[in-house]
């Protein structure tokens, strides 16, 4: 069985671990600083295995959310000048677009996108009907759709 996790563990690192160093470094802003988070996360993955292989999973948004979890403690870390310029790469901090949504709407897209959640668990959180749940989260992805046809490309 420890055999059979580690061969998971290795084609997980095999298929996901590009897209989540880049997603750790757009973080960090430091090559060796965001290997080093990656290995942490990777180290765990054994231990996560079960539940990164069930069907129904978003493998990539699960080791990113193990990912925050590492990167907790490097944000909390004082002793690092760059904390405001890493505060304002985490995606969720200071987003044009999610600024100009309503606190439900912000609430239904980061659950959905950055907490992987389905939109019928948010509903039974929110105590609402998946049909609004669903209908906040089109209204989100019609505020980032309109803000970014507004942008023009010079």
């Amino acid at each position: 069985m420890a055999q059979s996790k580690s061969a998971a563990a290795r084609n997980l690192y095999n298929s996901y671990a590009a897209k989540l160093l880049g997603y750790i470094f757009g973080v960090v802003q430091n090559q060796s600083v965001a290997e080093q988070y990656l290995a942490a996360v990777f180290k765990d993955v054994p231990n996560k295995i079960d539940e990164l292989s069930k069907a129904d999973v978003n493998v990539l948004c699960h080791l990113q959310i193990m990912a925050r979890q590492k990167l907790a403690d490097f944000l909390k870390t004082p002793d690092h000048d760059a904390d405001r310029k890493i505060t304002q790469n985490i995606p969720w901090v200071n987003n044009k677009y999610t600024t100009l949504m309503t606190a439900l709407q912000q609430q239904v897209f980061f659950g959905v996108h950055y907490q992987c959640k389905t939109t019928s668990n948010i509903a039974k959180e929110l105590n609402k009907t998946e049909e609004e749940i669903r209908k906040t989260l089109k209204e989100c992805f019609t505020i980032i759709r309109n803000g970014r046809d507004n942008e023009r490309v010079h």
